[in-house]
């Protein structure tokens, strides 16, 4: 795993009483101060120690090495060199200093006295030197010490290369950038990760992924790095990291001092559907709350802070829908306040409008009943080129408490005969977990509320079955976020009632959101047989889930979301002929 002697030559400084004179210090008379450099010191290995945490706790010592990396405000990390023939022990450790004496800087010699401490750091601790009133520069100019390491590294692993200087070299990958705006992103060494229950059954399988996901992982952050990427995006490459092992809000990461990437990243723009075809297209709004209609009433519920932060939200998504250009548009995560000319749902036809400059109108169900949840599933559609066949219909029940009412309707071309029924969801998500019972976590990697959303599927699956009888439209589609994996129980419900998902692992890196680094689908397109072959492409469009949030992108409608679009062309005369 580690190389403590790879890059790590005896720098001379260490014997700094016999060659350097003393390791001097200058006094502010301009004179050599030696005493301080010629104190007894304890190895920074025989600090830190083998285990999880110091067994010297509260003890005074003294300590010297060089100096690797300085964070302002905060302190400076320093290495002694050399190899102490212990792989399971740091030669490193972090002194907390909010104003670092003058002269002290990244590659000084310095010898420091304070107490071993443990400070709280996430789900960890890190090895510290408290106090260190006697923190002294004996020299600069020194060689910094570099430890080769590789991936995976298990925990005490990497308790053993904490506030260590090292270098990755090898195939990684960017796997986070959620927090790019703040300097931080995350890498693997095992390539592109998928959430466990996305590519294994889950129970036993999904534990393995999950261990084998986090020893491959490592965040990085480039606060002090220079030359940092504009921005990343998850299957980036990296060829080699190098940087000082920190403890940051959670655990462990890279404080970077140097990155070596490689291909800049290719955002591609949707190819348009075919002149014959309807485009349908399932989003996630990502909460759209337009307040009172009016420009107040903000901050919303669930949505938008402030008027400004709504427009911004707005043009995004209408920029993506512009890209796009659908017919239909099978929503999530709509404020549902019903359907007057200030809702959320009006004010969505006029961003519609605007952005593909032709007329749109919204499906109502009968008495406008869509349930009692602060966002709703809703469909809007292309009213110059479609038409709504019979009324829109609406699932109630149980079933539905948790989980979003799901809405289907019927539609065809104005210029053909043949029918699709269009259905959307949203179900339950994974969130505000039960202490105890069936719906709480039972730690598959399912998460809480599994039962629940396997019931809204097996409810919905059949109301579809049964729907493509009543309305004779053997074409049905079936649309939504369904917050669950690829490889768990909902899933698989809806592909036992006869529908076939249209996304798979043999298009690439399919995936429509992403958590913590791991990429996963939750938003699915899944037709019936005879549909199947009038689809002429179908595809996810990767444009939210992996970009950095918070942060100026090069295009105005990337991440217009937190999930990715899903993307379907159907041709209704004519059977596939998709490359």
């Amino acid at each position: 795993m580690l190389n403590k002697l790879s890059g790590t030559p005896l720098i001379a400084a260490f014997f700094c009483a016999a060659i350097l004179g003393g390791c001097s210090q200058e006094s502010s008379t301009g004179q050599l101060d030696y005493t301080k450099c010629d104190a007894q010191t304890t190895p920074i290995a025989v600090v830190q120690g083998s285990g999880p945490k110091s067994a010297m706790l509260g003890e005074q010592v003294v300590i010297q090495g060089v100096v690797t990396l300085v964070q302002a405000g905060e302190g400076l990390y320093i290495e002694e060199p050399g190899s102490d023939g212990d792989d399971s022990t740091s030669n490193a450790i972090f002194v907390p200093n909010a104003t670092v004496p003058a002269g002290i800087e990244s590659g000084s010699w310095v010898s420091a006295k304070g107490t071993v401490t443990e400070i709280p750091r996430g789900r960890n601790t890190l090895t510290a030197l408290t106090g260190a009133s006697g923190l002294a520069r004996c020299s600069n100019g020194q060689e910094l010490p570099l430890t080769n390491v590789a991936l995976p590294l298990r925990g005490i692993e990497r308790e053993a290369i904490e506030s260590m200087r090292i270098q990755i070299e090898g195939a990684l990958t960017v796997t986070d950038t959620y927090q790019f705006d703040r300097g931080t992103f995350s890498l693997a060494g095992n390539g592109f990760q998928y959430v466990p229950t996305e590519v294994k059954a889950p129970g036993p399988e999904a534990t393995k992924h999950t261990r084998q996901n986090r020893d491959f992982s490592l965040t990085a952050t480039m606060v002090q790095a220079e030359n940092r990427p504009a921005f990343l995006i998850p299957g980036s490459d990296i060829s080699s990291v190098m940087g000082v092992m920190i403890h940051g809000e959670r655990d462990l990461q890279l404080a970077l001092q140097g990155l070596a990437t490689g291909k800049p990243p290719i955002i591609e723009t949707p190819a348009q559907a075919g002149s014959d075809e309807i485009r349908v297209v399932g989003m996630n709004l990502h909460n759209y709350f337009n307040g009172d209609g009016k420009g107040g009433d903000f901050p919303t519920p669930r949505g938008a802070q402030t008027a400004s932060e709504f427009e911004g939200q707005r043009q995004r998504l209408g920029a993506a829908i512009g890209q796009l250009n659908p017919h239909v548009l099978a929503v999530m995560e709509l404020e549902n306040d019903g359907f007057g000319p200030l809702s959320a749902a009006a004010d969505f036809i006029d961003l519609a409008q605007e952005a593909t400059a032709a007329s749109w109108q919204v499906v109502r169900p009968t008495g406008d009943d869509i349930g009692d949840d602060a966002i709703m599933v809703a469909l809007f559609y292309r009213s110059d080129l479609l038409e709504t066949v019979g009324s829109a219909r609406t699932l109630t029940g149980a079933e539905f408490r948790k989980s979003r009412q799901p809405l289907a309707q019927v539609f065809k071309h104005r210029d053909g005969d043949e029918k699709v029924l269009v259905v959307v969801n949203h179900l339950k998500s994974k969130g505000s977990c039960p202490d105890a019972g069936i719906n709480a976590n039972q730690r598959d990697g399912q998460g809480c509320w599994n039962p629940m959303r396997v019931a809204s599927a097996v409810k919905m699956s059949a109301w579809v079955n049964s729907l493509s009888e009543t309305t004779q439209s053997e074409n049905a589609l079936i649309l939504g976020d369904m917050n669950a994996y690829r490889r768990e129980d909902p899933i698989d419900v809806i592909r036992k009632a006869g529908f076939v998902e249209l996304m798979d692992k043999d298009q690439g890196n399919v995936y429509s959101y992403m958590y913590y680094g791991q990429a996963g689908t939750l938003d699915y397109a899944f037709v019936s047989a005879p549909l199947q072959e009038k689809v002429q492409r179908a595809f996810i469009w990767n444009v939210n889930a992996g970009f950095p949030a918070h942060m100026e992108l090069p295009q105005p409608w990337l991440r217009f979301s937190d999930h990715d679009p899903v993307v379907v062309d159907i041709d209704l005369r004519h059977s596939s002929t998709s490359d």
